[in-house]
């Protein structure tokens, strides 16, 4: 099985997909990190050298070839992949889809210390990206409400968030056995 995990930046999906994997015995995937190996440089550099338009295309490319691995997964998604027009429908043919919740407080909590890091919020005041991160998810919220899954995460650890998205799995997994 595939587990698609997805989210907004700084909702764990790397973190929490790595713990998932290893106590599933399932292989673990960042598509951040996976075209990043292929472009041979950051997505940052690809941002800047090729466009957003290049990135996402790429993003595309690599969700077709992941729909037809074999084995089983758990995928880290970036935080802008579901948002592309059919992305969430091939994640949700391919395999679960689980969408890691946060509100914009939690997340900017989150992200504040590691800003320095993610080009799109460098340079963001306190203010500034609590109020980026909430417009962000409003635009992003209806794509990411298509997942099969979603995870309340704002009251819970990664620890419990990743024992959650294993009992979907479970659950996930008895369905489509009948």
């Amino acid at each position: 099985m595939k587990v698609f995990l997805i989210g907004y930046m700084g909702s764990g999906k790397s973190s929490i997909g790595k713990r998932l994997a290893a106590r599933m015995g399932y292989a673990f995937l960042d598509t951040d990190k996976e075209i990043e190996k292929e472009y041979g440089g950051s997505v940052r550099e690809m941002f800047e050298r090729e466009g957003e338009a290049y990135f996402r295309n790429k993003e595309r490319e690599l969700l077709e070839r992941l729909g037809s691995l074999d084995g089983d997964f758990v995928i880290a998604t970036g935080g802008g992949m579901p948002c592309q027009p059919g992305n969430v429908e091939t994640m949700n043919a391919a395999g679960l889809t689980i969408y890691l919740k946060m509100g914009p407080e939690k997340l900017a909590s989150r992200l504040a210390g590691g800003r320095d890091k993610r080009p799109i919020i460098r340079g963001l005041s306190d203010d500034e990206l609590l109020d980026f991160i909430a417009r962000s998810l409003e635009q992003r919220e209806p794509f990411y409400g298509k997942a099969a899954m979603v995870l309340e995460c704002d009251a819970a650890g990664d620890e419990y968030v990743c024992a959650q998205a294993e009992q979907c799995v479970g659950w996930a997994a008895k369905q489509n056995a009948r």
